[in-house]
């Protein structure tokens, strides 16, 4: 049986890049099985989370399933997936991540989280709204920290799942693919490189730092502060 296929991504990552460059590289579908909207699952319930992933049991299912959960809620769930699924976690430049949400949330309506005036102020930002429902710690922490506290948890050592880079991703792309062929044991069908009309989530720019315009020299300091553990 081929394998279904998890992309986990912190937001603004390159998550849509990753699935629509697996759809149409190795004939899945682009259409998401989207568990940040499931069905009223309760991810913070692992055997509620498990019997809600049981129905997708013993068989192949073209979509690509996606979560943007932090590492805590899928734990519990990963040795139940290992056999029949191939869990990518694609990680991206933080500083484009901040920018690329900075211009989302300010897009969106109110309620999802901080909108802010500057990056500055947003990367500053305590974490509130929709978003804090995929976050595991839900004591208050700024934006910047939440992405550290995502990408931290899903780099543990030992994780049985792979990563992808956005950067080589973009840049690389025939060889990511071919890596990702030796994971999924199928060969690429396609090599051809979605663009921004893909299926996506109000797309942006979707280029390597465009931070560049938005972070002042002390917006930068702040960001290597926080960051210098994990980088």
């Amino acid at each position: 049986m081929r394998k279904k296929i998890l992309v986990v991504s912190h937001e603004r990552s390159g998550t849509h890049f990753l699935i629509n460059t697996i759809a149409q590289c190795f004939n899945y579908l682009p259409q998401q099985i989207d568990l940040d909207n499931s069905q009223n699952i309760n991810w913070g319930n692992p055997e509620m989370a498990k019997q809600w992933m049981q129905q997708f049991q013993g068989r192949f299912v073209a979509n690509i399933f996606k979560s943007h959960h932090a590492y805590p809620y899928l734990a519990p769930l990963l040795p139940d997936l290992l056999d029949e699924f191939r869990i990518f976690y694609i990680q991206r430049d933080g500083r484009d991540v901040m920018t690329s949400f900075w211009i989302y949330l300010n897009q969106l309506a109110p309620g999802w989280g901080p909108r802010t005036r500057t990056i500055g102020e947003f990367i500053r930002a305590t974490a509130a709204g929709g978003i804090t429902q995929y976050q595991a710690d839900q004591q208050p922490m700024t934006m910047l920290q939440r992405w550290v506290a995502h990408v931290t948890g899903w780099n543990q050592p030992g994780l049985p799942i792979h990563h992808v880079n956005y950067e080589k991703l973009h840049t690389c792309h025939d060889d990511v693919l071919e890596r990702i062929a030796g994971i999924l044991e199928q060969p690429v069908i396609s090599k051809s490189r979605p663009t921004l009309d893909a299926p996506s989530s109000l797309p942006w720019k979707g280029t390597i730092g465009a931070w560049k315009e938005f972070f002042t020299a002390i917006d930068k300091e702040y960001f290597d502060q926080l960051t210098k553990k994990i980088l």
